[in-house]
């Protein structure tokens, strides 16, 4: 078993599971934080010199309007860092972070997915090309909702060509011979499963020829 390769998401990967795509906020939505950011910043220095002639007050007003302009900035960069949606070859992996110390984490494997929707809305939306996805399991909630992300429509057809794959691959017909489909899929599998099967198949082998 492997990790997501960061230690600030510690998302453990299945066998044979693969990260395929890292979903974030769209960064040019959030310019209106580094705008603010900016600001201060700029009127920081523009009475800088004023500040200064004050004495230690005024001084540590401008270290304070240092200190704000580092926080705005960090801030937006770390819940865009932290807010992410990992598309595995196996599930979606969303990482929610609501403050610095909560983050709430939900995964979806694709044979629970039901529907996966996106929109674009609105004239920014429209111009810079980004908008939601909304992502449904079985009983029709909306269990991931991606929110302003670059080309949702691309990103919408990426998770379901994805979970079609994995439908294909790991979905069983047992309609005709069971022997046989069974028998293909092992081919497919690593040691490690293979030898979980092995014990598995030897007790009821052992069991079949008690009975007998």
């Amino acid at each position: 078993m492997s990790r997501v390769p960061n230690f600030m998401y510690d998302i453990h990967l299945k066998e044979q599971e693969r990260v395929l795509s890292e979903i974030r906020c769209y960064g040019l939505t959030l310019w209106w934080k580094w705008f603010v950011g900016i600001i201060v910043l700029s009127l920081d220095f523009f009475f800088m010199f004023w500040l200064f002639q004050h004495n230690w007050w005024g001084q540590t007003l401008f270290t304070l309007g240092i200190i704000l302009t580092f926080f705005i900035f960090y801030r937006s960069y770390f819940f865009w860092k932290r807010n992410v949606c990992f598309v595995t070859t196996h599930r979606l992996v969303d990482i929610h972070q609501k403050s610095f110390l909560q983050k709430v984490v939900s995964e979806i494997p694709y044979d629970q997915v039901e529907d996966v929707s996106g929109e674009i809305k609105g004239l920014w939306g429209t111009l810079f090309r980004y908008g939601h996805v909304n992502i449904e399991i079985n009983n029709g909630n909306v269990i991931i909702v991606l929110h302003k992300i670059k080309k949702p429509l691309l990103i919408q057809q990426l998770i379901n060509d994805i979970r079609e794959q994995y439908i294909s691959k790991y979905s069983f017909d047992f309609s005709g011979d069971v022997a046989k489909v069974i028998m293909d899929k092992l081919y497919e599998l690593e040691l490690e499963d293979l030898e979980r099967i092995k014990k598995v198949v030897e007790k009821r082998i052992m069991k079949l020829g008690k009975n007998n």
